[in-house]
């Protein structure tokens, strides 16, 4: 049976290659509480690599000549373990996509403030809404 075997191990492989993308999504949780960027763009950098080789064995999954073979036993538990795997991953994934956002959110207003507090007097707005001090007003007239 080397077709299963074949399967087994590209199975585990997967399963691997997630939990690797859970120890990334978790340290990505971890860098972006403490706001390093540096080690955010590494971990980005390697998550696309880890994504890519998932991406890469599931395909070579689907494309297998024997791939009913993983909806039976014992193949069919290993292909849940990877399938709830792969949950966690995600969900994980979406709650660092909206701690990203308050972030960003959290130095858009940062930035306001300190806009405001370095010229109170000619502080205005643009036509986005978005703050904008007198001083820059006017800067591209030609008389």
């Amino acid at each position: 049976m080397p077709q299963a075997q074949d399967l087994e191990s590209m199975l585990k492989q997967q399963t691997t290659t997630l939990g690797r993308l859970l120890s990334l999504i978790d340290a990505e949780t971890k860098a972006l509480v403490e706001r390093d960027a540096d080690t955010l763009l590494q971990l980005a950098a390697e998550k696309q690599q880890v994504l890519e080789h998932v991406a890469k064995i599931d395909k070579s999954l689907a494309e297998h000549p024997h791939k009913q073979q993983l909806t039976q036993a014992p193949l069919s538990k290993q292909v849940a373990d990877a399938k709830s795997l792969l949950a966690v991953c995600q969900q994980k994934n979406l709650a660092n996509g909206k701690l990203i956002e308050l972030c960003a959110a959290s130095v858009n207003r940062l930035a306001q403030a300190l806009q405001m507090s370095r010229n109170a007097n000619s502080l205005t707005y643009d036509d986005k809404g978005k703050t904008s001090t007198i001083s820059s007003l006017g800067n591209d007239l030609e008389a």
